[in-house]
């Protein structure tokens, strides 16, 4: 069976890229597929990015026009990306392959319905050309239903590659937050809540921000607030030293106010790892009924929530092994790759 996948460049940190190397990776999928991999996004100037864009387009299709494709397999975001791999959709169906669009996007359907009847009619046309829709749980087959045939809908689960055994540490001290840093992802939420509670916080906890900070303010607006010495900015963080962060945190908090379905909640829950977020979008089908949410924005309780688990170890101990059951049992590659495989299979 041959594939080509179209997605973004290694470059784009974040979860479509995550979602994308585990198929590169994948030791099962690569021996039941023949993979060929094209980006059409990467970061740095407009030039660079355009020139990126228009070197991807000519190796696709030169693929599609050259090699024997059976499934075109399109990783898809709102705005510009939808734009951008709607071409390839096209491209695709022109052809007569299968077409695949993986939509990973948050605030979608927020975005379509403020687009002029014009563009939003180019979206539907987009969606038009896909024999199937991955969409990334229960969630977005409901909102997606106003623009997408349910029946053309599949929910396919991200999958992470989880330990044998749960590894939390009970005894950690940190509080962590895995992502780009920028408010729609609940960033500043977090630092005002700690601000709420800094001094009822043990000393030696630190708050440590992994990612890269998008609108380049984190510092000044932690430094504003007095809290300099209770964050650590490690910035993006990869391979060992983010095991060595997993093992020193307590609790993992993403206030965010939009996602698809959030790779840093799957990874931290098979870490084991207490998650505190908001009640949005698909994070009660990640999460389930046993852990409390917060309201995205309501800073009180995110402060809350954070002190309540800080202080009580038992409370932390029955999250941890839940999620982390929880993780392996839903969320494990190994399932996210033999669902993938069915849906090829199905489709030719």
């Amino acid at each position: 069976m041959n594939v080509l996948m179209v997605g973004v460049g290694p470059k784009r940190v974040g979860g479509m890229w995550t979602v994308a190397e585990q198929y590169i990776k994948s030791k099962e999928y690569n021996d039941k597929v023949n993979l060929t991999y094209i980006s059409t996004s990467t970061n740095g100037s407009l030039l660079l990015r355009i020139i990126y864009m228009i070197c991807g387009y000519i190796k696709i299709l030169w693929n599609l026009n050259t090699k024997p494709i059976d499934i075109v397999h399109i990783h898809m975001a709102e705005k510009g990306s939808t734009f951008r791999k709607g071409l390839v959709a096209k491209w695709g169906k022109s052809k007569r392959k299968k077409v695949i669009i993986h939509l990973h996007a948050g605030p979608f359907m927020a975005w379509y319905r403020t687009e002029p009847n014009a563009k939003q009619k180019q979206i539907r046309k987009i969606f038009g050309y896909a024999d199937r829709v991955l969409v990334l749980g229960e969630y977005w087959k409901r909102e997606l239903a106003e623009i997408i045939p349910e029946t053309k809908m599949t929910v396919l689960y991200n999958g992470i590659e989880c330990p044998k055994q749960n590894p939390y540490n009970l005894d950690a001290k940190n509080i962590v937050y895995f992502g780009v840093m920028r408010k729609a992802k609940g960033t500043y939420d977090l630092i005002d809540a700690i601000r709420l509670i800094n001094g009822q916080l043990p000393k030696e906890t630190k708050v440590m921000l992994c990612g890269n900070d998008l609108e380049g303010d984190i510092p000044q607006r932690i430094e504003n607030s007095g809290l300099k010495e209770r964050f650590e900015l490690p910035g993006w963080v990869t391979g060992e030293k983010k095991e060595e962060i997993y093992q020193e945190a307590m609790i993992n908090v993403l206030p965010s106010y939009y996602e698809g379905l959030s790779m840093t909640i799957i990874e931290a829950m098979s870490k084991g790892l207490p998650v505190i977020t908001t009640s949005i979008s698909t994070m009660p089908e990640l999460l389930g009924k046993n852990v409390a949410m917060i309201e995205p924005g309501d800073t009180v309780a995110l402060g809350d929530s954070i002190l309540r688990l800080v202080n009580s170890s038992q409370e932390r101990h029955r999250i941890s092994e839940e999620e982390y059951q929880r993780a392996v049992g839903l969320f494990s590659i190994d399932q996210f790759i033999e669902k993938t495989t069915k849906i090829y299979n199905d489709m030719i």
